[in-house]
């Protein structure tokens, strides 16, 4: 059988890869576009671009669709873990390659306010629902069938009533490496179950041992990565 040291080497190996190719990246988080936001608190987008109770998922679709239409052909890299500091609750961070060394990947997408306005511009048109956190089903966390209750939102803090399954604010913290490589195994097979599409050409993913297939037969397996409990770093608004 395979040696399991040989493939943690491996699996660290491509996480460093990972994090590395992705320096250059332009971060989205699903705070830059929440209509409940101000610009104080995350927002950059105009107030008339944001959107009620944006999801990271609903920005990865956002890119498919975008580099689908236009033909686009975007590096993208899936953290579903990594939170926005003022944004503890609602997990997930994407990065995207616009500019390298200065220039523009793509001559269809400016510069990273213009890519916010694209993906602006599908969130208004798919607006999240209640059902929208149903399409990345986790395995280790009980399957919901019935409608999630609004999280509980402590005195001080902006929450979002729509939140990914793995919120620390449904789920009560820490998410297990194990469990972040099945959600992962889920977006792979996204093509299948739950009316998911399958993930953008060239999305990588940070989680261990899956990379991103699917798109348009692009994404390599790029990236391990912890899981580890969520910091809920986020201070009350003053």
């Amino acid at each position: 059988g395979a040696n399991p040291q040989v493939n943690e080497k491996e699996r660290l190996q491509r996480e460093q890869q990972a994090t590395e190719n992705a320096k250059q990246y332009q971060c989205l988080y699903p705070v830059y576009f929440d209509a409940s936001r101000s610009r104080e608190e995350g927002r950059r987008v105009k107030m008339e671009d944001a959107v009620d109770c944006p999801l990271a998922r609903e920005i990865v679709e956002a890119l498919q669709y975008i580099g689908d239409s236009q033909n686009i052909p975007f590096r993208v890299v899936f953290e579903p873990h990594k939170s926005h500091p003022k944004d503890w609750a609602n997990p997930g961070r994407i990065r995207v390659l616009v500019r390298k060394d200065g220039k523009a990947v793509d001559k269809k997408v400016k510069n990273k306010h213009h890519l916010y306005k694209l993906v602006a511009d599908y969130l208004k048109d798919h607006p999240t629902n209640e059902n929208s956190p149903m399409k990345m089903q986790i395995r280790g966390l009980p399957p919901q069938k019935e409608k999630i209750p609004p999280p509980a939102v402590p005195r001080g803090f902006k929450i979002s009533s729509i939140l990914p399954l793995h919120s620390p604010a449904l789920s009560g913290g820490g998410v297990s490496d194990n469990m972040m490589q099945d959600m992962m195994k889920e977006l792979q097979n996204a093509g299948g179950g739950h009316g998911m599409p399958s993930l953008p050409a060239g999305l990588s993913s940070m989680m261990g041992g899956a990379g991103g297939g699917g798109g348009g037969g692009g994404g390599g397996g790029a990236g391990g990565g912890a899981g580890g409990a969520f910091q809920k770093r986020d201070k009350k608004k003053r």
